[in-house]
C-alpha cells in the first residue's frame, strides 16, 4: 500500500468527517477512501475512526495518529517547498477564499499575471461570503475584510479598504441630507449583515472616534446588492469605495457626512497555524499585499 497516500486521506477524513467529500476533492471514489482508511487501520493494527450511519469520529489512538500525520506531512511539503524554492518556481494547486464581491472585483484581475508568473502552479478559488473552515474545506489561505474572529488562523494584514457614506441624489432630495451622525437616525440606512459591526456605525470624526447605531427597513449579505439599494434611492449606506466609486464619479451617487469617515476596513490574509508557510501561500499574499499598497 501507499502509506503517504493513505496518510494523506485519512488525515483530511479526520479534517472534513465525510468520505464523499475527500472522494470529491481527492477525485477518487469513496469506496476507494473506504479501502485506504481500512488499510491503513490493518496496517497499523488499531481503529482510527469510529463509523456510524451518521457521522465520523476519531478514536483516541487516531487522534494521535492525525497529529502525527498533520507533522510529517507538512514536513514533506516544507522539504518538496524547499527544493522548489531552490529552483525559484512554484508549482501545485493554491486553493484560495475569498469574499464574492470582493474577490471579483479586487483578486481576480490580479490572478492572471500571479499565473502568468508561475507556469506550474494552479488556483482554485473558493468565493463565499460566509465563513469557511480552511482546514476542513482543505483551503489553503484565506482573504477577509473586516474584523477578525477566528483566533485559530494566522492572520497577515495586507491592506485597507477605506469607506465612503452614501446615498443618491433622488433620496435626499426626499429626504434630506443628514449633517451630523445623530441625522441617521432619522433615515433609512442600509446594514450589510455579514459585516461584525453590522447596523454599528464607527466614524472618524470632529471629536475624534464616534459611532452610531442605525436602523433600517433593509439589510442584506451581499455588498453588490446593497449598492444596488443605494442607486434605487432606498436609503443611505456605508460602503468600500471600491463598491461604489464609478457610482461618485457619474454622479448616480453623493457622498455625504464629509467630517465623519467611516472607519476603514482592515483586509487580512489569513492561513492555518502550522509548522511553516507554502512558498505558493507566502508569494501570494506578498504579491497582494504590494497590489494594495500600490491602490
Amino acid at each position: 500500500m501507499d502509506v503517504l497516500l493513505s496518510m494523506s486521506i485519512f488525515r483530511r477524513v479526520a479534517e472534513t468527517e465525510n468520505f464523499s467529500e475527500v472522494a470529491r476533492e481527492m477525485g477518487i471514489s469513496q469506496p476507494t477512501v473506504s479501502k485506504q482508511i481500512a488499510a491503513l487501520e490493518k496496517h497499523l493494527n488499531v481503529k482510527l475512526l469510529n463509523r456510524s450511519t451518521r457521522q465520523l469520529s476519531l478514536t483516541d489512538i487516531g487522534k494521535q495518529y492525525y497529529s502525527q500525520c498533520v507533522q510529517l506531512l507538512d514536513e514533506l511539503n516544507e522539504c518538496e517547498s524547499r527544493i522548489r524554492n531552490q529552483q525559484s518556481e512554484l508549482a501545485g494547486l493554491l486553493r484560495i477564499n475569498t469574499p464574492i464581491t470582493f474577490g471579483e472585483l479586487n483578486i481576480v484581475p490580479h490572478l492572471w499575471q500571479f499565473l502568468a508568473d508561475y507556469p506550474d502552479l494552479k488556483i482554485d478559488l473558493v468565493m463565499d461570503d460566509h465563513y469557511v473552515d480552511l482546514v476542513k474545506e482543505g483551503v489553503d489561505m484565506a482573504i477577509r475584510v473586516g474584523p477578525l474572529t477566528d483566533s485559530t488562523l494566522i492572520a497577515r494584514k495586507i491592506g485597507d479598504s477605506p469607506r465612503v457614506t452614501v446615498a443618491s441624489p433622488a433620496y435626499l432630495a426626499k429626504h434630506g441630507e443628514p449633517k451630523t451622525l445623530q441625522d441617521l437616525k432619522q433615515h433609512n440606512c442600509l446594514v450589510y449583515m455579514l459585516l461584525a459591526t453590522r447596523n454599528d456605525w464607527h466614524f472618524s470624526g470632529p471629536q475624534g472616534n464616534e459611532s452610531i447605531r442605525v436602523e433600517g427597513r433593509f439589510s442584506v449579505n451581499n455588498p453588490r446588492v446593497i449598492r444596488n439599494a443605494v442607486l434605487a434611492g432606498q436609503g443611505i449606506a456605508v460602503t468600500p469605495i471600491w463598491l461604489i466609486e464609478d457610482c461618485i464619479k457619474s454622479g448616480e451617487v453623493t457622498v455625504i457626512l464629509d467630517e465623519y469617515i467611516p472607519t476603514p476596513l482592515e483586509i487580512h490574509a489569513l492561513y492555518p497555524a502550522r509548522r511553516f508557510v507554502p512558498a505558493k501561500v507566502r508569494s501570494f499574499i506578498d504579491y497582494l499585499q504590494e497590489i494594495f499598497k500600490t491602490n
